[in-house]
């Protein structure tokens, strides 16, 4: 009995680690596409078996037990994936955050978001519109976003909103107008029935990147300016650890040495929640290295809420 009870351990800890495992979506950063309580499946071997890391760790637990680490970062394997492939437009994917430098790679806490941009591709942001290969990011249709509307119009709205069964959220007042956020295709259901004086609009915002930047790929190497230095310093400091990086001047010197160009030595990729309201993604993390990247989300296997099983939601598929 024990002997079956060891293997059958083993078999599900082989599996968690290089093939699948569950996923709780604790956040409202993917919705509507991932509402909060879905339990999804994540395919690890989508872009390739990631091996483990930290060699150094007890299975089937959480990384802290009553405020202890259930691991140790005192032996830690280099990064390898096995039979890789790239990332696909649009994949919802699984990753650690690349900015929590002091943990190693695999017990780095997960974020989850869209791909919207690849290695090679060219990106800018002009008054918070992301401009990908010369073309507006519009997102999908689920995508939440924040939008005004005059105050005056909150009876209209909501009655519209009733007859329509579309929940708006409740917003905040900013002058003569309300802020909330939607969907992006229940504002334009919205807007269809609304009088022109009276439609949702879609709030701006500030610019994040000014020029237009090149999404690094493996072995590309870029010229290095001061605006270049600018948007890639953080990852050629996640590249380079372990040395003596420092930025002079607007000048870039490794261990001492001035750098005219830099070849990077990972992909990367620009991920995008659909909640753009309650979201942590490059927006406010950067670019996203292939290495950081644990598998693609593909089935929500069990969903719930406060009132019970979301039926509807189980054993669907992730678009």
């Amino acid at each position: 009995m024990g002997k079956v009870i060891l293997v059958t351990l083993l078999i599900v800890l082989l599996v968690r680690t290089f093939f699948l495992e569950s996923f709780s979506v604790s956040s409202a950063q993917m919705e509507m596409t991932l509402l909060k309580g879905d339990k999804i499946l994540i395919n690890k071997t989508a872009y390739g078996i990631r091996m483990p890391v930290t060699l150094l760790s007890i299975p089937f637990t959480f990384d802290k037990i009553f405020g202890i680490k259930s691991y140790s970062a005192a032996l830690q394997a280099p990064y390898k994936r096995f039979f890789a492939r790239s990332v696909d437009r649009d994949d919802i994917v699984l990753f650690n955050n690349p900015l929590e430098t002091d943990k190693p790679l695999d017990k780095r806490s997960f974020l989850l978001s869209r791909c919207v941009a690849l290695p090679g591709d060219s990106l800018q942001v002009e008054n918070g519109l992301f401009i990908i290969n010369g073309k507006p990011y519009s997102g999908c249709p689920n995508t939440m976003e924040e939008y005004s509307f005059k105050a005056l119009a909150k009876k209209e709205l909501e009655d519209i909103a009733k007859e329509l069964q579309i929940f708006i959220p409740v917003g905040t007042a900013q002058g003569d107008s309300v802020i909330t956020h939607l969907s992006k295709y229940d504002a334009f259901v919205l807007n269809e029935s609304l009088s022109d004086s009276l439609t949702l609009v879609p709030c701006k915002k500030d610019t994040l990147i000014s020029h237009m930047f090149l999404i690094p790929f493996k072995g590309k190497i870029i010229d290095m300016d001061e605006n270049n230095l600018i948007m890639y310093k953080q990852m050629i400091l996640q590249e380079q650890k372990g040395k003596d990086v420092r930025i002079e001047k607007g000048e870039l010197l490794i261990d001492g040495i001035k750098q005219m160009e830099y070849t990077f030595e990972d992909s990367y990729y620009w991920m995008l929640s659909d909640n753009s309201i309650h979201s942590t993604d490059s927006r406010s993390i950067g670019f996203i290295p292939f290495s950081s990247i644990v598998g693609k989300a593909s089935l929500i296997w069990y969903s719930s809420d406060e009132n019970g099983t979301r039926k509807e939601r189980c054993f669907s598929s992730i678009k």
